[in-house]
């Protein structure tokens, strides 16, 4: 049983009068993909009007909607709210301050996602962040969607301006909170990367007392942080945990290594060995949060040794597949920003074979957006990436850091026609590039 299943649910948890219950099996903000007997949630803003899709949601499959219209205020099956936003924090803010369990928030600039999902993965009875849903409506939603007899909520709350973190996890007050890294990501509203450190920042006082913030090592922000964090415990990876012995299959599917830990006396113990089909350094550290967070809860390491060898897509945007001609393509065309570009470059470093990346411009990066791409082009070419090819007006700049033959395309179809008679067998490719530029579309 889920949290919210039914008109009367939300109706309670916002203080209305309880009428004609409606029972719904799931939630969705998209008429284009909702199911039958769905709660239709009718997001306003700026630039759209949900309301004006009510009629479409019931004819699609939904029995009951949320919504800010007033001319809908007296139906049995329509819940009107003056600011559904509103309602939506109100209700997740309930039912996480109601919770029994643990609640373990995570944000950062890269590793949120797949941390949120290990974690979750490896821990017993827990509800998490439904896809990919981070922000000021998906957070919510996660919450109102978890099951009631769940021992953990594991939630990831991104960011893309100042009060984003705070808004978010002053919903959930966690028990602990975990910041996966800083880096150069949303610099449009954030200007540079102390901008990045602020905001993330928000979540530590959010944490309530007595719990824990887990951060990395990084000597740049762990005196901020420990001196940001009242009645809470610090604990930096990897300060506490180490790892060694890191160490890539020969067929590139796995990735194993060990924990260590250090005793007072300086001692040295293995803790586990990590065998993981998530190839990367940062996938060694993002495992190695996860394991500092079960410490923390006094949790096993079972479950998480289980996922992490048979870890599928659904755990890390980055997938690693047979590709045209018998080459191998690394699909990490999500998202990117200057960070997680170089980490997946280092994953193409590690393969054997003539390494190519394909490369979209990354968004969201303020004034020295060109001077972010030279840099990719500069790092690819120190990893030594055999071909660069771009693709989009920033990208072409990586070209001037990469200072060897690459190639440029503006165009969709010829990009598409140069790869049809590019690759080759053992070829091993990179796409990567930000959201808005659908790098998928060249798979």
């Amino acid at each position: 049983m889920k949290f919210i299943s039914s008109t009367n649910d939300i109706r309670q948890y916002l203080g209305l009068k309880p009428k004609k219950n409606i029972k719904f099996t799931n939630i969705s903000i998209d008429t284009r993909t909702i199911k039958k007997d769905s709660l239709f949630i009718a997001l306003k803003g700026e630039n759209f009007n949900g309301n004006k899709f009510i009629p479409k949601a019931f004819s699609s499959g939904a029995v009951a909607v949320l919504c800010s219209d007033k001319s809908y205020k007296n139906k049995n099956n329509i819940i009107y709210v003056p600011s559904v936003r509103n309602a939506l924090s109100k209700i997740s803010s309930e039912i996480a301050s109601n919770f029994k369990g643990k609640k373990i928030l995570i944000t950062g600039s890269n590793g949120k996602t797949t941390t949120t999902n290990i974690i979750s993965k490896s821990l017993p009875k827990c509800s998490s962040t439904i896809k990919n849903f981070n922000n000021e409506i998906g957070l919510p939603i996660s919450i109102m969607s978890a099951k009631k007899d769940s021992k953990y909520f594991v939630l990831e709350a991104g960011a893309a301006k100042k009060g984003d973190i705070e808004y978010l996890s002053k919903i959930v007050k966690p028990d602990i909170g975990i910041i996966t890294n800083i880096g150069n990501s949303h610099l449009e509203k954030l200007i540079n990367v102390e901008g990045v450190f602020k905001v993330k920042s928000e979540l530590v006082k959010n944490i309530r007392n007595g719990g824990t913030l887990i951060v990395p090592n990084d000597m740049n922000y762990l005196h901020k942080w420990k001196k940001m964090a009242k009645d809470i415990k610090v604990i930096p990876v990897p300060k506490k945990f180490i790892t060694k012995n890191v160490k890539i299959s020969n067929d590139k599917k796995m990735m194993t290594f060990n924990i260590i830990k250090s005793s007072r006396e300086n001692k040295e113990y293995k803790v586990i060995s990590i065998s993981s089909s998530l190839l990367g350094k940062h996938n060694v550290q993002n495992i190695l949060v996860c394991h500092t967070c079960l410490n923390e809860l006094g949790e096993s390491n079972s479950k998480m040794l289980k996922s992490l060898k048979k870890i599928s897509s659904s755990i890390s945007r980055q997938k690693i597949l047979s590709w045209r001609n018998k080459s191998t393509l690394i699909d990490d065309t999500y998202n990117a920003n200057p960070e997680s570009v170089k980490r997946s470059i280092d994953v193409l470093s590690e393969f054997s074979g003539r390494k190519i990346f394909i490369f979209g411009d990354m968004f969201e990066l303020g004034r020295f957006r060109k001077k972010f791409h030279v840099d990719i082009g500069s790092y690819a070419k120190k990893t030594k990436i055999d071909i660069l090819i771009t693709f989009g007006e920033l990208s072409k700049y990586a070209s001037n850091g990469f200072q060897k033959k690459s190639y440029n395309f503006y165009n969709e179809e010829q990009l598409k026609d140069f790869i049809i008679n590019f690759i080759e067998k053992n070829d091993i490719v990179l796409i990567k590039g930000s959201r808005g530029m659908k790098m998928e579309r060249f798979i």
